[in-house]
């Protein structure tokens, strides 16, 4: 089984005082872990927002040497057509998602993917499967 990790548990190691579930989730899961091109994106885009500095120098080694290895899954067309058929599902039944959610919602989908996230409730609606690490 994979696990496409969201960004509250990836980033959930780089914390001053992580919880120590998550971590040790991650290092046993560490060899089945992918994130989402949007995932990878928010991760970055967190970083490049820091004032320069020791918490950006070292976030910027994790996400060189940790994050920067992992596989990150294609946002192909297959990827595109769930994406559209998830969101016509939901609104069919006037509910709705976050765009990033959605998004990361039918990588998972078209990958045959388990979100590992914090936030179960986004993506349950969506017929993904979820675990929380935090849990």
């Amino acid at each position: 089984m994979k696990y496409l990790v969201d960004v509250n548990v990836i980033s959930e190691a780089t914390k001053p005082q992580p919880d120590m579930r998550v971590v040790a989730w991650l290092k046993t899961n560490e060899a089945v872990l992918v994130l989402d091109p949007v995932v990878l994106g928010e991760i970055r885009l967190g970083i490049l927002l820091l004032a320069a500095g020791k918490r950006r120098s070292a976030l910027e080694y994790w996400f060189e040497q940790r994050v920067g290895s992992m596989v990150c899954v294609p946002w192909d067309a297959a990827t595109a057509l769930h994406w559209a058929e998830l969101l016509a599902r939901l609104r069919r039944k006037g509910d709705t998602m976050p765009l990033k959610d959605s998004m990361i919602a039918a990588s998972a989908l078209t990958h045959h993917l388990v979100i590992a996230t914090r936030n179960a409730g986004d993506f349950k609606k969506a017929g993904v499967p979820v675990i929380n690490p935090f849990a």
